[in-house]
């Protein structure tokens, strides 16, 4: 089964359009064809159906879409180490980060790598702990990078960091003023915060009935910049690491105002890859720069 064949199955998969599959491909959609035609031959299935609301993947067409995704990923990391191998210091890294992470820790990062390695590229997606946690299994990210991620046998954790929680609002807010602030006195207070699937929030509420209090968000969202909006607006009180806000706060837009120690757990933030990949060269680096930054921070 050629290389050429599953990229052109993969495209098409994730496009679900041959025209839009040619079109990121820059070549004809009968080129496509022909390539899905052989693949349906030597498979000995049907691939995709054709209606009039465009292509859809048979079970058959599923199967191979997911297979195709790991190999072709799998061919890259070995012509990735190839290159390793010649010291052309080339290739590419796939992060699955915390939205939070992102701006504070992620970006300086990949900026200064960036520099003293141009050849090197990213690919930069966010998603909630366990969506990192399946992307680095399926193998469609080389590094994760997340909130209170949960342990797992085929998961390393590289590094961890851990990150005062903060009461972050609008600067006129009343409470924009405070040194420290207790849970307590948000109680009654509108806040944003993530859903049930984050850590963030699974943090809160623990500490929230060990207190006995109800803090009960009037805005849920898995958005931070949703949730930075709402804040600057002054419609919501949010509880987020100082980092993940810095920017805003330098710019006069938002205050964070840290919470009272052991008001609630800290925000551990895990550096995280797959066990069982060996790293390129671009992967290793990109891993020694975030363990120097999250060390320092």
């Amino acid at each position: 089964m050629h290389s050429r064949a599953l990229r052109y199955f993969d495209t098409v998969a994730r496009c679900r359009s041959l025209r839009q599959a040619a079109s990121r491909l820059h070549i004809a959609p009968t080129a496509i064809s022909r390539q899905i035609d052989l693949l349906e031959h030597q498979l000995g299935a049907p691939l995709l159906e054709r209606g009039p609301e465009g292509i859809r993947l048979t079970p058959a067409g599923e199967l191979l879409a997911e297979q195709a995704r790991r190999t072709l990923r799998d061919l890259e990391r070995v012509e990735a180490r190839i290159a390793d191998l010649k010291g052309l210091h080339t290739g590419r890294v796939a992060l699955l980060a915390a939205e939070g992470t992102v701006a504070g820790l992620l970006v300086p990062v990949l900026a200064e790598l960036n520099r003293d390695h141009p050849r090197l590229t990213f690919e930069i997606s966010t998603a909630s702990a366990g969506g990192v946690l399946a992307g680095l299994r399926a193998g469609d990210a080389d590094i994760g990078l997340g909130f209170f991620m949960p342990p797992r046998e085929d998961i390393e954790c590289v590094a961890s960091a851990e990150l005062e929680h903060c009461a972050v609002m609008a600067p006129a807010h009343p409470l924009a003023g405070r040194k420290r602030l207790t849970l307590a006195e948000l109680v009654g207070v509108p806040l944003a915060l993530p859903d049930e699937r984050f850590g963030l929030r699974q943090a809160l509420e623990r500490s929230a009935k060990a207190r006995k209090l109800n803090l009960t968000p009037t805005f849920a969202t898995a958005s931070l910049e949703t949730q930075k909006a709402l804040a600057m607006e002054g419609s919501a009180l949010l509880l987020l690491p100082a980092m993940a806000v810095a920017r805003e706060c330098r710019q006069g837009l938002l205050v964070a105002v840290p919470l009272l120690a052991g008001e609630l757990e800290r925000a551990r933030v895990d550096l995280c890859v797959y066990r069982h990949r060996t790293p390129s060269f671009a992967m290793q680096a990109c891993l020694e720069r975030l363990v120097a930054s999250m060390n320092s921070a």
